[in-house]
């Protein structure tokens, strides 16, 4: 059964879907040169340009439908997993917007004072981010910006503003999904313009970067939009047409200063359009040359506002690509990069030659809306692949361009089979349709269920709040989430510059590998022995492909009491817990202080390292401070730290008996402190209460409050 009949013509089934409904090669209501007055464009012609299709045919709005339900299922699917990571931020752009946006919203000053990149992408998330940012202040979820903001480009403490930025993104990529179809459809048919925006819906490559807080997405939009009015340029000529064309030119711009190639098209519509009246008319190029660079500057109004800071930026960038020095792969003409690009999943072999056929049906019946195609996308290609760093992304603007000419190859397949047998239209869309998606289609499915099995960082964390007792201690080859309280657990650069014995003496209940730092999925062999034991738990598949994040395993160090470097040698007992000894000793030169080097002398200004370890008998009702006091032999205190257990992280009152813990008690000593000998005292106090847990002392029950520890030395 027919579903749609176009043109006169009946399509079957999936071939109705492609059939090519534009308009006849030649056509008698076409205004020829020939048939023109010397003030009318002269680049009407059927055989070089495509004619805008009708807004709606009989059954129109059944294509708008399909082509609407497409886009929306693009959104959904980019949306689906944006949360992913999240806190932890992978893509090395993502942090930079943000953060540009946080400013602003601290101080009010719109100028993002960093032009690496233009800022209207920047913008548009200001005004998302705004939003999210007073609904959770009337919900507070949200506090003072200058306090709960941190982000690098590891992770961040505002997770919910990646997650708004993201979907933000995400809905720019189903929009590129709509606009390609719009494009296709207006130009060449219905049937190109669904499958070009099959083929952009399903791409793995465009599906990737729509779920970041990156310009990429944004910038392949803009230029895609350029493009359809220069062809509009080339086939009328009129002012609106200029203005727009310049317009979307200059916001293209705005999103990435390498788009601005998009205004060549516009040059090259021109000439088609007006050919020897091309000078006479120039006013419009030169007006729509205006439009372009008022498109920038309302995208980027600091260009000229910040001239210095807007040059320094864009000079930073073009030192940044020549170098050379990193990218997804290097070297100046770099061919064999692209091509690898354009062969490989991301894109496809079998788009890549739709794509080719495309283009081979332009040159044959549409020349001029090639050369436009080709005005854009062949300097484009020409100024990346003469640079010394390479970022596939940057070619997102290239796979948005190429859905055009693949969506004119599938079309004209089905119309020129079903023009010699009738049955041959709906195998032709239907090879064409399994051809163009099935790899990429894979593809996308594949990344979209890993992203939705989630982050084996995240996974972990989760598994160490159910799973690990409260306050035990964790050396681990993963960065923590900074906060006001004390990390779950220290980073270490690689748990193979300590044995174990090393990490139990130091405190370490776990240690957690990552495969981030093995360089390889399967754990090296050094890690095993290092490890003699089973994983507690493991996060991530048999390969990299299954789930997002690194390789993970988390150990039990086998901590005791008789790990503890310098026992009390006595029984001490406060409230519910007992104190079984100290680590005493100076912190490591190295940022990350994971443990200390075991001394008893220092010098006046020094960090006296002081770990302490306890032994969980029965719950504490009240929550205690716990204090380490350091006196001269006159029994005045010099130095001293009270705090809560971990910054507040594990209070006492949710210590669990029979667990074994460490509490970093480090001490700032005084720049003036005399040299000699002081004694290191330590306890528990509730300030509020002003009271100490009874403290025992081998069984006898001592009026003081606290115990003495440790004994260190000051020299000059």
């Amino acid at each position: 059964m027919a579903l749609l009949a176009l043109d006169g013509v009946q399509v079957f089934s999936v071939g109705d879907l492609l059939r090519y409904n534009g308009p006849s090669r030649r056509r008698a209501d076409v205004v020829t040169p020939e048939t023109k007055r010397t003030s009318q464009p002269n680049s009407a012609r059927a055989d070089t340009l495509p004619h805008a299709a009708p807004l709606a045919t009989s059954r129109g709005w059944l294509w708008a439908t399909l082509a609407l339900a497409i886009a929306l299922a693009a959104f959904a699917v980019r949306a689906w997993t944006v949360r992913r990571g999240l806190p932890y931020v992978d893509h090395p752009d993502e942090p930079n917007p943000v953060t540009y946006v946080i400013g602003m919203l601290k101080t009010g000053d719109l100028n993002p004072h960093a032009f690496q990149k233009p800022s209207l992408y920047v913008y548009l998330l200001l005004a998302v981010l705004s939003v999210n940012y007073r609904l959770g202040l009337s919900s507070g979820l949200y506090s003072d910006l200058n306090q709960m903001f941190i982000t690098t480009h590891v992770y961040t403490t505002l997770p919910q503003f990646f997650l708004w930025g993201r979907v933000l993104t995400a809905a720019i990529g189903g929009l590129s999904v709509w606009c390609v179809y719009q494009v296709g459809r207006r130009f060449w048919g219905q049937g190109a313009g669904v499958a070009a925006a099959l083929f952009l819906a399903t791409s793995p490559f465009h599906l990737r970067h729509s779920q970041y807080v990156t310009t990429d997405v944004t910038s392949g939009l803009f230029v895609l939009l350029c493009y359809a009015f220069a062809l509009r340029v080339a086939a009328k000529g009129g002012w609106r047409d200029y203005l727009l064309a310049g317009l979307l030119a200059g916001f293209a711009a705005s999103t990435k200063y390498n788009v601005g190639v998009a205004a060549i098209p516009i040059v090259v519509a021109h000439v088609l359009c007006w050919r020897r009246d091309l000078l006479r008319q120039g006013l419009r190029l030169v007006a729509s040359g205006g439009a372009a660079l008022a498109g920038f500057v309302i995208g980027t109004p600091y260009a000229l506002l910040s001239f210095g800071e807007f040059q320094r930026g864009i000079l930073g960038q073009v030192d940044d690509y020549s170098s050379g020095n990193h990218g997804d792969f290097t070297g100046a003409w770099n061919w064999g990069g692209y091509g690898e690009f354009f062969t490989s999943s991301e894109f496809g072999l079998a788009a890549l030659l739709l794509a080719l056929a495309g283009l081979a049906i332009m040159a044959w019946r549409w020349r001029a809306a090639l050369a436009l195609w080709l005005s854009f996308c062949l300097p484009y290609l020409l100024l990346h692949v003469s640079q010394g760093s390479h970022f596939t992304r940057n070619l997102i603007p290239l796979v948005v361009l190429c859905a055009l000419p693949i969506g004119i190859a599938c079309a004209e397949g089905a119309a020129q089979a079903a023009r010699r047998r009738a049955w041959l239209g709906p195998v032709a869309a239907a090879a064409a349709l399994l051809a163009l998606l099935w790899v990429p289609a894979q593809a996308s499915v594949q990344h979209s269920l890993r992203m939705a099995a989630g982050d084996t960082r995240v996974h972990a964390l989760d598994w160490i709040a159910r799973m690990l007792p409260p306050g035990t201690r964790i050396a681990a080859e993963l960065a923590p989430i900074p906060g006001p309280i004390e990390s779950r657990w220290t980073e270490v650069e690689s748990l193979l510059g300590h044995d174990m014995a090393w990490y139990r003496q130091q405190g370490y209940s776990y240690i957690l590998a990552s495969s981030d730092v093995w360089r390889q999925w399967a754990m090296p062999e050094a890690y095993q022995h290092l490890a003699s034991g089973p994983p507690l738990a493991e996060f991530g598949g048999a390969t990299p492909y299954e789930m997002l994040g690194p390789h993970i395993r988390i150990y039990a160090t086998g901590l005791s009491a008789a790990d503890v470097p310098q026992p009390l040698g006595q029984d001490v007992h406060l409230g519910g817990a007992r104190l079984l000894g100290l680590a005493v000793g100076a912190l490591p030169a190295q940022q990350r202080q994971i443990g200390v080097a075991a001394t008893s002398t220092f010098h006046s200004g020094d960090i006296v390292g002081i770990r302490s370890f306890w032994q969980v008998e029965s719950a504490f009702d009240t929550p205690y401070l716990i204090f380490v006091h350091i006196r001269n032999a006159q029994g005045t205190t010099v130095a001293q730290r009270d705090t809560v257990p971990w910054q507040g992280l594990f209070p006492t009152t949710s210590w669990q008996p029979g667990t074994l813990l460490m509490d970093i008690n480090d001490v700032q000593l005084p720049a003036d402190l005399p040299a000699g000998t002081y004694s290191v005292m330590a306890g528990m106090y509730n300030p509020e209460l002003q009271q100490h847990p009874p403290l025992q002392i081998d069984g006898a029950l001592q009026d003081a409050g606290e115990v003495h520890v440790a004994t260190i030395t000051i020299t000059p």
